[in-house]
C-alpha cells in the first residue's frame, strides 16, 4: 500500500470529469479534446438518470454533476438518450436542494451551480431554470460575486484559481495563466485547468490534465495531486488505530516527505502549492512535532486576524474538522507559544458553540464518526489521553465509508479502508488477550509476594496494570509493562511503609539496608520492614536478571541506587514528620521529586522497551531534565490534589501547598491553586519542549516520557487521583482490559508473544 504512494490514490469525479470532456480539440475545434472522457459520462449514467458519488446521495452533489455532464453532452450533441434522463432526474430533484444542510455544500457550489444553468440555457437544455431553488442560488451567487476581490483574484494566487469554472464569463484568462501552479494546474483543480485551457489552449493545462488522466484513464478526480493530504491522514489514522507499530518505517517515509515541502507560511493539500490552509498545516504540525522535526507555531500567525483563525483567507464559513485538527494541534505547545494558546481558546471555543448547537457537522467530509471525535477530544485533552482508551474510542469512530466533500464527494482509498479497521480490530483484541495474560501473572506475583498481608498497601494497587497497559499497550511493551507494574506496586508500597506508624529507627534500618543492599541488616527489624525489603530485594534481582537479555549487560547497580534514593527520600520526609521541620518551599521540592516514585518506575521500565540504553545516555542534561519535570509535576499533581480533595488528614500533611501558602500568607486559596494551575501547565509545556527538541535521546525514552506525563494527568484528571478497588473496577479500566471488539477467528494467540518474563518469575517464593 504504502509502496504504492505517489501523488494520492482518489475517486473520480464526474463534475471534473466533465469540465475535462467539454474542452475542444486543440487541432480541430470542432471534435472534444478528450473524447474518452464523453465516452465515460455515456457509460456511468446512474440508474436514476444523475451522475455523482454511488453510493451517496447528497442533493448538491447529484445536481451540479448531473448538471455539468449535461453541459458536457450537449455541447458534442452525443449521448441523447443520457440527456433525456438527465433532464428527468434534474426536474425531479431540484426542490431537494431546500432540504440539505448548508454546511454540506460543495466548494464555490453558490457560484458554480448558478453558472452551469447559463450554459445550459444557452445549449438549449430544457431545465427548472425558474424554480426557487434556482433563484436562490443565483442571489447567493451575486451576492458572493460582489465579495470577490476580482483584483485580488487576478494578482495572486488564492482559493479562488480551484473554482475558475465558475466564473468564466467574467476573469482576465491571460491574466491568470501567470497564476498557474508549477504542474500547469489552477490550484490542483481538473474543472478549474480545463476551462483555462478551454478559453487559452495553454500547453501546460494541457500538459497537466495529460499527466492526470495518465493516472486515472477516461476520468479526473475533483483535485489532484492530494500527496500531503493522503500521506498526513493515513499517518494520522494509523496512530490513532493504534497500528502505527506496524508501519515505524513507511511512517518515517511520509513524515520526511511532508517536511520536506514544510515552510513558515504553512502548506495545503499538495505539495506544489503556493496556497495554504490551516487544517493540512495543523495536521502537519502535530505530526512533525510529535516525532521531533523542527516545526515553529509562527506558522499560525498566517491563519489569524485579529481575534479569529480562519483555515482559507477569504473563506466565508468556518469548517469543524479545520477547528477540530488547529484544537488537536494547538495542544503540543512549547512554553511561550502564545499563538498556540490564542488558537486553542478560539477553537476550543468554536467547538463547544457547535456542539451546543448540535451542528458538529463539516463542509469537507461526511463521517459517521466527526460528533464523537469532536466530544472525545473536548472531553479529553491530548495530556491526559491514554493511548489505548483514545485508540478503543477512535475504532468505533472510523468510517471506511467516509465521504469528503470538495467541489464533488470523493473518496479517499488509502486514508479509509478496511484493511485498516480490520487491522485496527484484530490488534486490539490481540492486546488484549497479551494484557490479560499479564494481568494473570502478576495476580498471581501479588498474591504469592503476600502484599494483601500488608495493611498500608491499598487493596487497589494492582489495579496499577490497568494505567500501564492503557498507556503502554503495544504487544512489544509486555515487558516493560511488566517490569512497569510491579516497580509502581513497590513504589506505592514503599510510600505506604512510610506513611504508617512504623517507628522511625526501622525505617532508618530500611533506608541502610538499601544502601547496602544486604537483608541481614534487618534481622532486628520489625516483620513488615522485612516483608517489603524481601519484595524489593527479590524483584529487583529478578528484573536485573533479565535485563542482561534485554541490554545484553547487567544493570542492577542502576536500579539499586534508584531505589536507594527513593527509600531515602521518604526517610528525610519521615524525618522532618518526626522533628515536626518545616522547610522551605524550594527544599521541600528537592526531597519530594524524588519521593514520587516515578524515577525507579521509569528507570527500569526504559530497559525492556526495545533499545539500548547506555551510560551517556543517563548522562545527557535533558534525561535527566525530562526526569526532574515529570517528576515535579506527578508531585504538584499530588500535593494540590491531596490539599483540595482528601481528608483533613491529608490536609495536616506536609506538601507544596501548604508550604507556599505558608509563605505567601496574604495569598487566598482561590489565588494559592491558581499558582499551582499556573506551574503544572507551564511543567507540561516543558516536558513537551524538552523531549521533543531533543535529537540524541533514544526514541523509545520520547515515548516513555509522554506517555507517562499522560498517565500522570490522566489519574489525578479522570481517576480523581486514586485507582478503584478490584471490586469496584474502573470504568475506563474495563473498556481497556476486558472488552474485545467483535469476534475475529484470525486473531493470534498471545501465547505466541515472546517474554523475557515466564510464569516462574511469578511462582519465585521469598
Amino acid at each position: 500500500m504504502f509502496k504504492t504512494m505517489t501523488l494520492g490514490e482518489i475517486s473520480i469525479s464526474a463534475y471534473d470529469t466533465a469540465w475535462v470532456a467539454m474542452v475542444p480539440s486543440l487541432n480541430c475545434p470542432d471534435y472534444p479534446q478528450f473524447p474518452n472522457c464523453l465516452d465515460w459520462i455515456i457509460n456511468n449514467q446512474l440508474p436514476d438518470g444523475s451522475w455523482g458519488d454511488r453510493e451517496l446521495f447528497l442533493a448538491y452533489d447529484r445536481m451540479c454533476s448531473s448538471l455539468a455532464c449535461l453541459v458536457a453532452l450537449q455541447s458534442w450533441s452525443v449521448g441523447h438518450s443520457n440527456i433525456e434522463k438527465g433532464l428527468a432526474f434534474v426536474h425531479e430533484n431540484i426542490f431537494r436542494l431546500h432540504h440539505e444542510v448548508d454546511d454540506y455544500m460543495p466548494i464555490g457550489f453558490e457560484v458554480v451551480f448558478p453558472t452551469l444553468l447559463d450554459d445550459a440555457r444557452s445549449l438549449g437544455l430544457d431545465l427548472p431554470y425558474d424554480s426557487p431553488a434556482v433563484e436562490k442560488f443565483r442571489q447567493a451567487r451575486e451576492k458572493k460575486l460582489k465579495r470577490i476581490p476580482m483584483e485580488l483574484l487576478h494578482s495572486r494566487p488564492t482559493t479562488l484559481l480551484h473554482s475558475l469554472e465558475g466564473l468564466h464569463r467574467i476573469v482576465d484568462w491571460e491574466r491568470l495563466l501567470r497564476l498557474q501552479s508549477e504542474n500547469g494546474s489552477f490550484l490542483f483543480s481538473p474543472a478549474s485547468t480545463a476551462c483555462a485551457l478551454k478559453y487559452t489552449g495553454n500547453q501546460k493545462c494541457l500538459d497537466y490534465l495529460n499527466l492526470v488522466l495518465g493516472k486515472f484513464k477516461d476520468a479526473v478526480p475533483n483535485v489532484y495531486p492530494v500527496d500531503l493530504f493522503e500521506r498526513m491522514w493515513v499517518v494520522d489514522r494509523l496512530e490513532r488505530l493504534g497500528i502505527s507499530h506496524y508501519f515505524e518505517n513507511e511512517i518515517k517515509e511520509c513524515l520526511e516527505y511532508v517536511f520536506r515541502y514544510w515552510n513558515n507560511k504553512g502548506i495545503c493539500w499538495a505539495s506544489s502549492s503556493d496556497v495554504s490552509d490551516v487544517d493540512d498545516t495543523a495536521t502537519a504540525f502535530r505530526l512533525l512535532r510529535l516525532q521531533g522535526y523542527p516545526v515553529s507555531s509562527d506558522v499560525f500567525n498566517h491563519f489569524k486576524k485579529g481575534s479569529e483563525f480562519f483555515c482559507f483567507e477569504g473563506q466565508t464559513s468556518q469548517a469543524v474538522t479545520g477547528m477540530y485538527n488547529l484544537y488537536r494541534a494547538s495542544q503540543i505547545m512549547f512554553p511561550g507559544e502564545s499563538v498556540l494558546e490564542e488558537a486553542k481558546s478560539f477553537s476550543r471555543s468554536f467547538l463547544l458553540k457547535r456542539k451546543s448547537e448540535n451542528r458538529i457537522q463539516d463542509k469537507w467530509i461526511l463521517s459517521k464518526g466527526l460528533k464523537d471525535e469532536v466530544n472525545y477530544a473536548l472531553n479529553n485533552n491530548w495530556y491526559e489521553s491514554l493511548p489505548k482508551i483514545e485508540t478503543r474510542n477512535y475504532i468505533d469512530q472510523y468510517g471506511v465509508e467516509d465521504v469528503w466533500i470538495g467541489k464533488s464527494l470523493y473518496r479517499m482509498f488509502l486514508v479509509n479502508n478496511d484493511a485498516f479497521r480490520n487491522l485496527a480490530i484484530e490488534n486490539y483484541n490481540f492486546c488484549q488477550s497479551c494484557h490479560k495474560r499479564e494481568f494473570s501473572q502478576l495476580l498471581r506475583w501479588y498474591g504469592i509476594q503476600r502484599f494483601q498481608s500488608l495493611n498500608f498497601v491499598p487493596a487497589s494497587a494492582i489495579n496499577t496494570f490497568f494505567l500501564i497497559s492503557a498507556t503502554l499497550f503495544e504487544p512489544k511493551y509486555s515487558d516493560a509493562r511488566t517490569v512497569s507494574t510491579m516497580c509502581s506496586i513497590l513504589a506505592t508500597t514503599l510510600k505506604g511503609l512510610f506513611h504508617s506508624v512504623i517507628p522511625l529507627e526501622d525505617l532508618k534500618q530500611l533506608a541502610s539496608a538499601a544502601r547496602r543492599w544486604d537483608p541481614r541488616i534487618l534481622e532486628s527489624s520489625s516483620k513488615d520492614i522485612k516483608h517489603v525489603f524481601s519484595i524489593l530485594y527479590s524483584t529487583v534481582d529478578t528484573i536485573s536478571q533479565r535485563a542482561i537479555k534485554a541490554q545484553g549487560r547487567d544493570i542492577s547497580s542502576y536500579l539499586r541506587n534508584e531505589w536507594r534514593k527513593f527509600i531515602e527520600s521518604l526517610l528525610i520526609e519521615a524525618e522532618w514528620s518526626f522533628n515536626k521541620y518545616c522547610p522551605k518551599l524550594e527544599e521541600y521540592f528537592i526531597n519530594a521529586k524524588i519521593t514520587t516514585g516515578l524515577r525507579p518506575v521509569m528507570l527500569a521500565t526504559i530497559f525492556f522497551m526495545g533499545e539500548k540504553i547506555n551510560e551517556n545516555h543517563f548522562q545527557h542534561s535533558s534525561f535527566e531534565q525530562a526526569l526532574d519535570l515529570i517528576a515535579l509535576l506527578g508531585r504538584v499533581k499530588s500535593d494540590v490534589h491531596g490539599f483540595y480533595n482528601n481528608s483533613s488528614r491529608n490536609q495536616n500533611r506536609l506538601s507544596c501547598v501548604s508550604l507556599y501558602h505558608g509563605e505567601n500568607p496574604k495569598r487566598n486559596a482561590v489565588e494559592v491553586f491558581g499558582h499551582f494551575e499556573s506551574m503544572m501547565d507551564e511543567t507540561m509545556k516543558e516536558i513537551v519542549k524538552e523531549i521533543l527538541q531533543t535529537s540524541n535521546l533514544p526514541k523509545q525514552w520520547t515515548a516513555l516520557v509522554l506517555r507517562m506525563t499522560k498517565t500522570i494527568n490522566f489519574f489525578f484528571n479522570k481517576l480523581n487521583g486514586s485507582l478503584p478497588s478490584f471490586s469496584h473496577m474502573s470504568p475506563y479500566a474495563d473498556l481497556a482490559l476486558f472488552s474485545t471488539i467483535g469476534y475475529q477467528e484470525n486473531i493470534q494467540d498471545c501465547t505466541t508473544q515472546k517474554y523475557l518474563f515466564p510464569d516462574s518469575l511469578f511462582m519465585k517464593k521469598v
